[in-house]
């Protein structure tokens, strides 16, 4: 336990082990990473979940759009992930696939100050029932907003909403006072892209 309530790095794990364990019972995991990131895990990572997707019966449409998710979340987690008090960021990534939908999981740390912005930003995302209405909005996100200290323009969210073509799914777990856990779950639909035998 931290002063402050509870420890970053302890909540993650027990809060990971338990959804493994929950998503086992209705899914089949096909990739799994828990810990810090850097470029030479996201590499592998990466090629793991190129080999698992291209190993299932999709066609090369949902695999380009699930790959491209997996990229730009594990990279989204490496550059803008919160690091906690020592300095450590504390992640988790899962791929897994149900009869109809291929579910990306992502963790990790954000500052509690900072959860209304996400919100908001999700809430917008989510609002938008035709693709090109959110294509339109990201390329407005694009000339209007300034990049961030960290290079990005606040633009992986979108990106993820436009490739995913489903709604995105967040959720916010309290640790301490400082942070919380911030979940992302994006979809992407496989049922009628199965490749016929």
């Amino acid at each position: 336990m931290t002063q402050n309530g509870y420890n970053e790095k302890q909540f993650v794990h027990e809060y990971y082990e338990k959804l493994i364990f929950d998503t086992q019972q209705r899914e089949n995991i096909l990739v799994s990473h828990i810990g810090e990131l850097h470029q030479g895990v996201i590499s592998t990572l990466e090629n793991n979940v190129e080999e698992r997707i291209s190993s299932l019966q999709i066609s090369k449409g949902p695999v380009k759009k699930i790959f491209f998710i997996s990229v730009e979340i594990l990279q989204n987690m490496f550059i803008h992930g919160q690091k906690n008090k020592q300095g450590e960021q504390h992640n988790f990534f899962i791929l897994s696939k149900n009869d109809g939908l291929i579910n990306i999981i992502s963790a990790n740390l954000v500052s509690n100050d900072s959860i209304p912005a996400i919100e908001k930003q999700i809430e917008v995302i989510n609002s938008f029932e035709m693709e090109k209405d959110l294509k339109a909005y990201y390329l407005e996100h694009l000339e209007n907003n300034t990049m961030s200290e960290k290079g990005g323009a606040g633009l992986g969210f979108i990106t993820i909403g436009m490739k995913s073509g489903n709604k995105l799914k967040t959720n916010f777990k309290k640790i301490n006072y400082d942070f919380s856990l911030f979940t992302l779950t994006s979809s992407i639909s496989i049922m009628n892209e199965l490749i016929s035998k």
